[in-house]
C-alpha cells in the first residue's frame, strides 16, 4: 500500500505528533509506519539488533543488548506458549502481525510445527519468506497480507491451535474486537500468548505523548484493561508475567544504537530527519520511564475453554 502524497512528511520523518488516529485510519498509518524501506531498516537496527525481530526485549546479563533482550523475548514466549497449551508437530499456530517473520521462524525450527504469517505489509512478508527459505522452514510457514482491523478471516473459525502476536495489539482499532475474533479463530481449549507495549495503569495518556508521537495508535492499553477485555471475551486462566522493569534497559538500547550506528543506519537509506525525531522521542521516553514509570509491558497468557492438551 503506497502512502498518500499529503502524508509525505510522516512517513520521511516518521512523525505523528499530535495524530493519534481514529479506528478508521489507524490501519493505513501503520502501514506508513512499517512499509517504507527506510522504516524496515531502522528497525532492523535500533529493535532487532540486525535480526528480523521488532519487540522489546528481557534482559538477563550486563552485556545484554537490543538483539539478545529480543531473543530473551521469544524464548520465554514460546515456552509460555508451550506452557499455556503444549505444542507438537501437529499445531497449527498463527503469528499475529508477524512482521519480518522473525518469532515465525523460531517456532518452525523449535517445534517443526505448521505457522501462518498473517501481517499487513507486504514488504515485511517478503522478508519473512525469505529469510524462511535460508533458514529451511519454508514448508512449515505460509504467509498471508491482511488487515485485522477489518477482521480475521471468516474459514479460520475453530483453525488454530495457538495464536501468538508480539507488540501488535497496539495498533489494534478495537482490542476487545480483535480479542474476539482471536478467540472465534482458536480451537477449544486453544492458546492466546501476546506481548504488547501499554501504559502502566493510572498513567495519564499526555504522559505516554513520546509513544503515540512515533506510533500509529488509537490509544494504549493498560494491563488491567487487558485482563478485563480478555476475560469480556471468554478467555480463561488469564495470565500477566509483568516485565515493565525491562522497559528503561531497552529504551536505552534502542536510543545507543541510534546515536553509535547513526552513519551505517543513514548510509543504508534511514534519513537524518527521521534519525533525529527519534533520538529526541527515545531521550524523552528514557527519563519519563526512569522518573515516572508510565510505560508497561509484559507477556500475556490465555485459553479458550476446552482440552489442556491434545
Amino acid at each position: 500500500m503506497a502512502p498518500i502524497a499529503e502524508e509525505s512528511e510522516s512517513t520521511s520523518t516518521g512523525d505523528f505528533s499530535g495524530k493519534q488516529f481514529s479506528e478508521e485510519e489507524v490501519a493505513k498509518k501503520v502501514q506508513e509506519q512499517y512499509g517504507e524501506e527506510h522504516a524496515r531498516t531502522f528497525y532492523k537496527y535500533v529493535m532487532g539488533g540486525g535480526g528480523l525481530d521488532i519487540h522489546y526485549g528481557i534482559y538477563r546479563a550486563p552485556g545484554d543488548g537490543v538483539f539478545e533482550s529480543s531473543k530473551a523475548t521469544n524464548k520465554k514466549l514460546l515456552e509460555t506458549l508451550d506452557w499455556t497449551l503444549p505444542v507438537s508437530k501437529d499445531s497449527l499456530i498463527l503469528d499475529l502481525g508477524s512482521g519480518h517473520g522473525g518469532l515465525s521462524h523460531e517456532i518452525a525450527l523449535k517445534f517443526g510445527c505448521q505457522v501462518l504469517s498473517f501481517n499487513l505489509s507486504p514488504e515485511q512478508n517478503a522478508m519473512n519468506i525469505q529469510e524462511a527459505t535460508i533458514l529451511g522452514v519454508a514448508g512449515n510457514i505460509s504467509v498471508e497480507a491482511g488487515n485485522f482491523n477489518q477482521g480475521l478471516p471468516q474459514d479460520w473459525t475453530g483453525k488454530f491451535t495457538h495464536v501468538v502476536s508480539c507488540e501488535v495489539f497496539c495498533h489494534a482499532a478495537s482490542k476487545p474486537a480483535l480479542l474476539a475474533e482471536i478467540h472465534r479463530c482458536l480451537q477449544p481449549g486453544g492458546a492466546l500468548v501476546f506481548t504488547d507495549i501499554m501504559g502502566a495503569d493510572g498513567a495519564d495518556e499526555k504522559a505516554l505523548k513520546d509513544f503515540t508521537d512515533r506510533n500509529a495508535t488509537t490509544e494504549m492499553a493498560r494491563p488491567s484493561g487487558y485482563r478485563q477485555q480478555l476475560a469480556e471475551a471468554s478467555f480463561l486462566n488469564v495470565g500477566f508475567w509483568d516485565g515493565s522493569c525491562h522497559l528503561i534497559h531497552y529504551f536505552k538500547g534502542m536510543l545507543d544504537v541510534c546515536l553509535t550506528q547513526r552513519d551505517a543506519m543513514m548510509a543504508d537509506g534511514v534519513p537524518g530527519p527521521y534519525l533525529d525525531k527519534w533520538v529526541a522521542a527515545l531521550t524523552d521516553r528514557c527519563e519519563i520511564q526512569g522518573t515516572k514509570k508510565v510505560f508497561a509491558w509484559g507477556i500475556f497468557s490465555a485459553r479458550k475453554d476446552g482440552p489442556v492438551f491434545y
